[in-house]
């Protein structure tokens, strides 16, 4: 069961948004929420990634509302980190001891996956937040590979169906004839992981930023994801990149922090500017660590 969050703080800007962008009321747009919440709750495994991407902010598009919902997702360590941070006083040694604690921090491997839900979109508009985190990430996030920001913003991740199934997108495919068409490739996600017998198809048109599903849904031979000696069982402690490229939490906040600097630097409180700081001090001294500074 995966650990989805709402916290209070964003189920008022979801329901301000909703209001905004759909008209719809603040007891109908709470009860999808909640709705949306659980499907993702007991249709997830607890290790799921939405998105391959480092960046880890992902789409979901919701069919009855047509909700295009904007999450985020971290691995949660690094709180206290952040709490440090805040302090009003904090020396060079300091910074110091939490740029190594840092790095023992991204080096977790049992720290807990949480998705975070933050805003609502509707179709076809421009999520400016996704392409400005991918732009941000290869520069200022050290331990973050490299990641091709082509294909960002309009493509959801994730799609919650009339039946609140949940699809997931695996692979995509572009039509030959029309470069602006794409075939997106889903497939079904329960708890106990991918079901591999179905794929569904849905077509996505850059034109109109739009995602129709394609009556497409075929079913194809089951064929396993990993063996080892034949058993079929993953070693214990096995992580595969896609888990150590996701941000911790810490990573997670400057990103929203950066964001809203980006958008709206006047808004920015004197701790949140403070704190901006510090986090670039940090990650300056990882990068020096790992060699990564010309």
């Amino acid at each position: 069961m995966a650990h989805i969050i709402v916290t209070n703080s964003s189920r008022e800007h979801l329901i301000f948004r909703a209001k905004e962008r759909f008209g719809k009321e603040a007891n109908e747009t709470s009860q999808h929420i909640d709705r949306i919440k659980s499907v993702l709750e007991k249709e997830s495994p607890e290790d799921w990634r939405f998105t391959r991407s480092p960046v880890a902010k992902f789409l979901i598009c919701d069919t009855r509302t047509d909700f295009r919902l904007l999450g985020r997702t971290y691995r949660n360590v690094g709180v206290e980190l952040v709490k440090r941070l805040k302090s009003s006083e904090l020396d060079d040694q300091e910074l110091k001891k939490i740029a190594h604690e840092y790095l023992c921090a991204v080096k977790d491997p049992n720290a807990e996956i949480v998705h975070e839900i933050k805003t609502i979109y509707k179709a076809g508009q421009d999520i400016s937040e996704l392409k400005h985190a991918y732009r941000m990430a290869r520069k200022d996030l050290p331990h973050i590979v490299p990641i091709n920001a082509k294909r960002v913003a309009a493509r959801p991740n994730a799609i919650i169906d009339e039946n609140n199934e949940l699809w997931v997108r695996q692979e995509e495919k572009v039509s030959v004839e029309d470069k602006s068409c794409e075939y997106l490739f889903f497939e079904r996600l329960t708890c106990k992981g991918i079901d591999k017998s179905f794929v569904r198809v849905y077509i996505h048109r850059d034109r109109d930023k739009l995602i129709h599903e394609r009556s497409m849904d075929f079913k194809r031979e089951c064929l396993p994801y990993f063996t080892s000696s034949g058993s079929g069982i993953v070693p214990s402690g096995f992580r595969t990149a896609t888990y150590w490229s996701l941000p911790i939490y810490l990573d997670a906040y400057y990103m929203d922090l950066d964001h809203k600097r980006e958008i709206a630097p006047l808004k920015l409180t004197g701790e949140e500017a403070l704190l901006l700081f510090r986090i670039e001090m940090i990650n300056a001294m990882v990068r020096k660590e790992l060699g990564l500074l010309t």
